[in-house]
């Protein structure tokens, strides 16, 4: 079995060098990067394939076409992103994600050149800027996503989330969409390289807005609490019927 792991650990490899070319090439003909961005879909689907990994959706027509939204989604894997990549793909989507990534070769420069957004966490100045990366492009249409966890669950439980996400919903306005992933885990554990084939469910809540009529902090508490109750209520339920990615 490790020989075929590792097989499809090369073709992640092979694969994402390919399309990361491609993706770091048109990045230079558009100022924002959005085609570029847009073919991340195409590398997300890539690998699900070639591991083996089906994903379902559902809750993808609570989503109003044509808007931004901020998605706050659980983090079990580093198959998470291929997996929202996937049920999210009719979006324009930017990622909050740890700035070390950027160190990582080939997936790191593509990062930056489609302007997803690295935070240095150790930095007490990155929040204003993150803040302001946010509304820039949830201004363009363009809706970001954040692991409010700050890193991998494991084995499928949740942890406890962080504000700067409900931060900046409340600072633009915009609707907050809780994501629950379940399965990730087993296809990829925390500290594994083995992937194994399996399925990965996605469940796309419906949109919350800001309560404008409080205050900003209570807003912001109000949205956390929301969110982390109907992530946690999601992935402790049995799974139902949903749409298929093949």
């Amino acid at each position: 079995m490790w020989v075929l792991a590792a097989v499809r650990v090369l073709f992640i490899v092979l694969h994402t060098v390919i399309w990361g070319g491609a993706i770091y090439f048109l990045s230079f003909f558009d100022p924002h990067a959005e085609r570029a961005a847009g073919l991340l879909r195409f590398w997300a689907k890539g690998n699900l394939w070639a591991c083996r990994v089906r994903v379902r959706v559902s809750g993808g027509d609570r989503l109003e076409t044509g808007r931004a939204y901020i998605f706050m989604a659980n983090h079990q894997s580093q198959f998470d992103i291929l997996a929202l990549c996937a049920a999210l793909e009719d979006l324009p989507l930017r990622w909050v994600a740890k700035q070390e990534l950027r160190r990582v070769p080939v997936l790191g420069p593509c990062l930056y050149r489609t302007h997803q957004i690295l935070v240095d966490r150790g930095s007490r100045g990155q929040a204003v800027a993150t803040l302001r990366k946010v509304k820039e492009l949830l201004a363009l249409g363009i809706s970001v996503i954040f692991f409010p966890e700050g890193t991998r669950g494991t084995q499928g439980h949740l942890l406890p989330f962080r504000p700067g996400g409900f931060m900046a919903a409340v600072e633009a306005g915009i609707p907050v969409v809780h994501v629950a992933i379940k399965g990730s885990w087993r296809v990829l554990p925390t500290g594994e390289w083995k992937v194994s084939p399996g399925q990965i469910d996605v469940v796309i809540g419906t949109p919350i807005d800001v309560r404008a009529q409080v205050s900003r902090k209570e807003s912001r508490r109000d949205l956390l609490r929301q969110v982390h109750a109907a992530i946690a209520a999601e992935l402790a339920m049995v799974k139902g019927d949903c749409s298929s990615i093949g």
